[in-house]
């Protein structure tokens, strides 16, 4: 699939408009290839890609297709469903990271998908990222992904400031371009003596041997690797009912999760999680169980098989 950002986006579109050719196709045209894969970062990214649609129509190539990615409430107008309604039923399978990514887009296209199905991403998570529980006075919190609008850990910080009488404190690891809109809101609230800025840590050990509670409060997604990962490193996970949350976590036995990202749902999950902080290590005992029976890590290879 080509590039999805939005730059490389605006650049393919202007080059449509001055009549050139994708070089991508004309270079998939050359090769004649059996089988055609495509890795959406979002579900319906083919809406921006008219020329690939057209190549698709025109060719109808063998294709696969996996979608790593859903917002839950997108704006498709009548085009873009007729067009996306198309492209899957055209395709030998349709992939999904997660149950509810797959029924979310069933209800958005009215239509049942038969040639869909669910399977997993790879982790990098091994056996040796398992680390000892660590013990602390103070329940400790963290959040690990990417820093952007859609991880929703602006809501996350707005819920524990509502918290402020609770103990707590919260390690945010991951980097990106919403850094600092996140600091200002720490600053903003008077949490900076309560949240650290990790920033990337790449080894799961290092991350798990100082926290106890993974909390994932996004708005849209698709399976954010961090919540098996951290069950699989004996953590419980506190996560908001989007992607593939409601396909890991256990409520009240693996974790906990938010019926919807909002700060005062969030508020009330947070609490109710905290009253529940002597449990955490069974549960993040029960976690690394589920998560172990759950896991399929060979199911890429379904695309290609």
């Amino acid at each position: 699939m080509p590039a999805t950002g939005l730059a490389a986006r605006a650049v393919r579109r202007l080059s449509r408009l001055a009549g050139e050719h994708d070089p991508l196709l004309t270079a998939l045209d050359a090769f004649a290839p059996d089988l055609v894969i495509f890795s959406f970062s979002g579900t319906y990214d083919l809406v921006l890609e008219p020329g690939w649609r057209d190549w698709l129509a025109a060719r109808r190539p063998r294709c696969r297709i996996i979608a790593n990615w859903q917002a839950e409430h997108p704006r498709l107008v009548p085009a873009d469903l007729a067009a996306m309604r198309a492209v899957f039923a055209a395709a030998e399978a349709v992939c999904f990271v997660s149950q509810r990514n797959l029924d979310v887009t069933r209800r958005h296209l009215l239509r049942p998908l038969p040639n869909a199905a669910v399977v997993h991403n790879p982790l990098r998570w091994q056996p040796t990222d398992v680390a000892p529980w660590p013990h602390s006075a103070v329940p400790r919190l963290a959040t690990v992904s990417r820093l952007d609008f859609g991880k929703g850990i602006q809501l996350l910080l707005h819920a524990l400031a509502e918290l402020r009488a609770e103990a707590w404190t919260l390690r945010i690891h991951g980097q990106g371009e919403y850094e600092n809109p996140l600091r200002e809101t720490v600053a903003h609230l008077g949490l900076a003596d309560r949240v650290d800025f990790a920033g990337y840590v790449p080894g799961l050990r290092d991350i798990w041997a100082q926290n106890e509670l993974l909390c994932s409060p996004a708005i849209d997604d698709g399976v954010p690797m961090t919540i098996p990962e951290a069950m699989l490193c004996g953590r419980p996970v506190l996560a908001t009912c989007v992607g593939g949350a409601e396909d890991w976590i256990v409520p009240g036995q693996t974790g906990f999760l938010v019926p919807a990202p909002t700060v005062p749902l969030l508020v009330a999950t947070l609490r109710a999680a905290l009253a529940r902080r002597a449990d955490w290590s069974v549960l993040g005992s029960a976690a690394a169980a589920y998560a172990g029976q759950h896991y399929r890590p060979d199911d890429f290879r379904r695309l290609i098989s």
